[in-house]
């Protein structure tokens, strides 16, 4: 196959199936047609995000990569939603950390309009807008109605995140037979029609096979998804998958290159696993297609400290300029 056609061309899933056999030295002809496609559609602008785990713990769902499913008996920290005071004080912290984005992140099935705890989120966004901050507010509440995203839309916010998690296909069997991925999608077309931004994405390292990754890239184009976060299993223990091998590190810098050329123009973000997975890799990361990172940690795993990664994106912009 002639790579470089692959820059201005839209690819199809047996094409793109035929990029995941790649080996050797076309893998890295394959990561730097990647990286030309970024640099084309996207620029060189590396969007950042910070998320809070604004309630945590105690989830219904029986999601088998998480540490907060009440399933799993993984021992961490729970609590109830945090108090607007502690939300706006994370929130005011996310633009010292550059972040383009601040994402409330909350366990469970989905958080109700009438509830408490919905009209507590309503009332940060409103009181989190006022301070004209240059941070933009997502959500990640879980499973959403017409009229539950108008409401939050008209306080503020301007995207919600859904993750599919993997491919349809499989997501009963990967990830979770409490709720069906189908619920995930619905929350993400009505959310399109209303006219708010998507993030949506999911996690490699969960036994899928690439044919399963490259479904989920399709079905997240075919939803046409503004963001795509893709975390690489960090297997945390007393969830089933405590003790999944990692990924090699071509086979992620594959699956990053592979997910950039057919989605072109669209923020893709590493998000858990990058520190502890790809290690001294993770530049490589941003040679193959991605543009985007989680900063500041993440919900029950710590990141990498702020200071470090001002300094790793120096770093990496430095790589696209002198590339």
């Amino acid at each position: 196959m002639d790579l470089r056609k692959l820059i201005d061309k839209e690819i199809t899933r047996e094409e793109a199936i035929e990029l995941s056999r790649l080996k050797g030295s076309k893998m890295m002809e394959l990561f730097a047609v990647a990286n030309e496609i970024r640099e084309k559609y996207c620029g060189n602008e590396l969007h950042t995000c910070t998320i809070t785990n604004a309630k945590s713990g105690k989830c219904p769902e029986n999601c088998k990569f998480c540490a907060q499913s009440a399933h799993h008996n993984t021992n961490i920290p729970t609590y109830d939603l945090k108090d607007e005071e502690t939300l706006l004080n994370e929130y005011s912290k996310s633009e010292d950390y550059n972040a383009k984005k601040f994402g409330l992140v909350t366990s469970g099935r989905s958080i109700k309009k009438g509830t408490k705890e919905f009209e507590e989120i309503e009332k940060f966004i409103e009181n989190a807008k006022k301070t004209n901050k240059k941070v933009e507010l997502c959500c990640s509440i879980g499973l959403l109605d017409a009229e539950e995203i108008k409401i939050l839309k008209s306080k503020g916010l301007t995207r919600i995140h859904n993750n599919i998690q993997t491919s349809p296909k499989v997501y009963d069997k990967l990830v979770s037979t409490t709720h069906n991925v189908q619920d995930r999608i619905n929350t993400i077309k009505i959310a399109k029609q209303e006219g708010i931004e998507v993030c949506s994405g999911g996690i490699i390292g969960m036994g899928e096979t690439f044919e399963d990754r490259i479904d989920m890239a399709f079905t997240l184009k075919e939803l046409n998804v503004d963001a795509i976060p893709l975390n690489i299993l960090n297997p945390i223990k007393g969830t089933p998958y405590e003790n999944m091998q990692a990924l090699s590190m071509d086979e992620i810098l594959k699956t990053f290159a592979i997910f950039r050329i057919i989605h072109k123009d669209k923020v893709l973000k590493i998000g858990a696993g990058r520190e502890g997975i790809l290690k001294d890799f993770m530049g490589m990361a941003f040679m193959s297609g991605m543009n985007g990172m989680l900063i500041g940690g993440y919900l029950t795993v710590r990141g990498r400290e702020v200071e470090d990664d001002f300094k790793f994106i120096e770093n990496v912009k430095k790589m696209w300029k002198n590339k």
